[in-house]
């Protein structure tokens, strides 16, 4: 009883932690001026200064969950879970300081965000079924967005003369993952939960009977 209790409020934490990360991203958004111009500097603040150590914090709380994952006390795929989070620390820790005033810093926190507050609450709401399918749907379209900018980072940095041989390594799995393994597995099973949600499935079985 008292680690369900614990549990619940490490929930809301990291729901309200992601979306401090969402509001603090807004705000780097206004600060652009219409020419589509800001402050760049600004940029560097705001994803390395301020959301480094609370994303950090927050992948802490997945780190709990994954683990969770492995004890069969929450359901997911534990290797995955391991990849997916190896790939957020090696991100925020190396790629975004490298790259700190870089245009991949805010849509790889962005996608990481929104997909995270949309996920929390089929964890707070257990019974809710609303929940669950917003979190089904959600990453078909952040996914794609958060791979694609991990993996644009990764390469930048990957191929700065200056990176060490052992980051590389590091960035090379990098690459593998989100280049090759996102597209052709990940994904597709994101579209197999997803796309029955939103009735796009049944829509292409009826097509293809007519056909037939």
């Amino acid at each position: 009883m008292v680690l369900s209790i614990i549990f619940m409020i490490l929930n809301w934490i990291a729901f309200s932690g992601w979306m401090f990360v969402c509001y603090k991203l807004l705000v780097l958004c206004r600060s652009w001026n219409d020419d589509g111009y800001g402050d760049i500097d600004w940029m560097r603040r705001i994803i390395v200064d301020d959301l480094q150590k609370p994303v950090l914090l927050l992948e802490g709380i997945c780190v709990i969950e994954v683990l969770r994952i492995l004890l069969g006390q929450l359901k997911g795929n534990f290797i995955l879970g391991v990849i997916l989070h190896a790939i957020r620390l090696l991100t925020v820790l190396e790629t975004m300081v490298r790259l700190p005033n870089h245009w991949t810093g805010p849509f790889i926190l962005g996608s990481w965000a929104i997909t995270e507050i949309f996920r929390y609450p089929m964890y707070m709401f257990p019974n809710n079924q609303l929940c669950r399918s917003i979190r089904m749907v959600v990453p078909i379209v952040t996914f794609p967005i958060g791979a694609f900018s991990e993996a644009y980072g990764a390469y930048l940095v990957f191929s700065d003369p200056k990176s060490p041989f052992g980051l590389k390594l590091a960035l090379s799995f990098v690459l593998f993952v989100n280049g090759a393994l996102g597209p052709t597995m990940a994904y597709p099973a994101l579209l197999k939960k997803g796309l029955p949600i939103l009735g796009l499935t049944k829509k292409r079985e009826r097509k293809n009977k007519k056909e037939n």
